[in-house]
């Protein structure tokens, strides 16, 4: 796979003064009563930002006095007043048809398809592919370099406090390095520089946000997860990948060792106070009552016996920062 090292994004400037939000929901549709899926909604004057479903769906904190700014490859952007409502649905007029991740072309005509369907233009080295190594049959490599197995939509908050997007570009994170890379075409890709980030926010198939920043002092790499982020404190998820090779043998007898590469991952948790260092932390709610105090007795006494995973500290990091 051909790897670039440019980089070429659109800023999209605005206001950002804070002030009251409520939660706006609707559909994207396009002139034939057809959802446009993955179309970007953002907050015109605020660094509010969401991706739609593949059903044109969108939920987004915004200002009531602003207007949602919506926009899709092969579609005219669109402003929409929002005028004190908390439904707004959105319909997108066709524009000329532009170039992008060739997927894309698809996923307009048909939402039932796959999401974004690339990862043909994932896979590492020899997946999928058995060859001969050393004597035996090495079977095809298992797991992947790549957090997610297609390319995923995806905006940036610029150091300067921006939104950074571009319509024709989508994302992906690579475990191995800790960058985000991105593509305009499905065939190549190109790494985003840290230092024109504050944050980038990757959607998952299920239109959950998943948010990465600069942290050197936990992962030592260009971008790490960050599972909530309050003024107080914040809390990481640090994923350590290696590849490890085929190591298979026989005696003549016995069979040993594996027959196939491996990607393993290893997650930790880490949690970053005002003190501004980082403890290994355990998910766990005797572990959250202990680092939050009182502050998150609420959200785990209404949760009750639910299970503590990634989703239950977002959603606790979400309830405190109402």
């Amino acid at each position: 796979m051909k790897i670039i090292t440019t980089i070429s994004i659109v800023v999209l400037s605005g206001t950002f003064a804070l002030g009251q939000t409520v939660a706006v929901s609707g559909t994207v549709n396009n002139q034939k009563g057809q959802p446009v899926p993955y179309a970007f909604v953002r907050d015109a004057q605020h660094n509010y930002a969401t991706f739609a479903d593949s059903t044109g769906s969108f939920v987004l904190k915004a200002d009531p006095a602003s207007a949602l700014q919506v926009s899709a490859v092969n579609y005219k952007e669109t402003h929409v007043r929002i005028e004190n409502k908390t439904n707004v649905n959105v319909v997108l007029p066709a524009d000329a048809v532009t170039d992008g991740v060739s997927s894309l072309n698809s996923i307009k005509q048909n939402a039932n398809s796959g999401f974004l369907q690339a990862r043909q233009q994932l896979v590492a080295e020899g997946v999928g592919v058995q060859t001969v190594r050393e004597g035996f049959q090495q079977e095809a490599t298992r797991g992947s370099r790549y957090l997610y197995s297609d390319w995923v939509p995806a905006f940036g908050i610029g150091k300067n406090e921006t939104i950074i997007f571009e319509n024709t570009n989508f994302y992906n994170y690579d475990k191995l390095n800790g960058s985000i890379i991105y593509t305009n075409d499905g065939k190549s890709m190109a790494q985003v520089s840290p230092d024109q980030i504050k944050s980038f926010s990757l959607f998952d198939r299920k239109g959950h946000a998943h948010v990465y920043e600069n942290a050197p002092a936990i992962n030592g790499k260009p971008f790490v997860e960050v599972l909530v982020s309050t003024p107080k404190y914040k809390i990481y998820k640090k994923i350590d990948t290696k590849l490890q090779r085929a190591d298979f043998h026989t005696d003549g007898v016995l069979e040993m060792g594996h027959r196939y590469d491996e990607y393993v991952d290893v997650e930790r948790y880490y949690f970053v106070g005002a003190d501004g260092k980082p403890q290994a932390i355990s998910l766990k709610k005797s572990a959250l009552k202990k680092l939050l105090g009182g502050e998150a007795d609420a959200f785990i006494a209404s949760q009750g016996s639910r299970d503590v995973d990634e989703d239950y500290v977002r959603d606790l990091g979400n309830s405190l920062i109402k």
